[in-house]
């Protein structure tokens, strides 16, 4: 019966080992399926898996001369919050919303639902008008069954309505 479980619990848990390394690579949103990300009109996005460390990059642009980068560092642990520099808030830059507090995202991570599933808890402050104001984001980072297709299911603190983007492997 012990030999029976420890057989059954590492077959379990080698897809698990390989299945963060299956979101590493190049994305593109599928822009026609998504929430708007307005200003911008295009994003792709770059993932690279080491151990337990993943960094995410964003590759925004808006029309042909308008592009930027914005880069997240993350261990996946479940524990360890990772301070990243933020210069400026590109998730919504025509409503005078800036970058607050000490310009920094906090930002812990894991993996959910065997590896398939990265999850990401991000805290940081923006400046309006009134002063900072604390915002917190949600996002799930969902592969496909076929590793084709990853959606983003985003919930922040300051909108009503969750976000979702649907991104295709490059």
């Amino acid at each position: 019966m012990l030999a029976l479980g420890l057989a059954l619990g590492a077959g379990l848990s080698l897809p698990a080992a390989d299945a963060p390394a299956g979101l590493a690579g190049n994305w593109v949103l599928d822009v026609a399926r998504s929430t708007p990300i307005r200003p911008w009109d295009r994003l792709a996005v770059s993932i690279a898996v080491t151990g337990d460390t993943v960094v995410l990059t964003r590759h925004l642009a808006w029309g042909t001369d308008r592009k930027v980068d914005d880069v997240t560092t993350v261990k996946t642990d479940g524990h360890t919050v990772t301070a990243n520099p933020v210069g400026y808030w590109l998730d919504t830059w025509y409503t005078n919303v800036y970058v607050g507090g000490d310009r920094r995202k906090q930002v812990a991570g894991e993996w959910l639902d065997g590896g398939r599933v990265l999850k990401l808890e991000t805290n940081l402050q923006l400046e309006g008008q009134q002063g900072d104001h604390p915002v917190h984001l949600y996002d799930e980072y969902r592969l496909s069954a076929d590793g084709r297709t990853l959606k983003l299911y985003e919930l922040r603190s300051t909108r009503d309505e969750a976000m979702v983007y649907y991104f295709t492997r490059q």
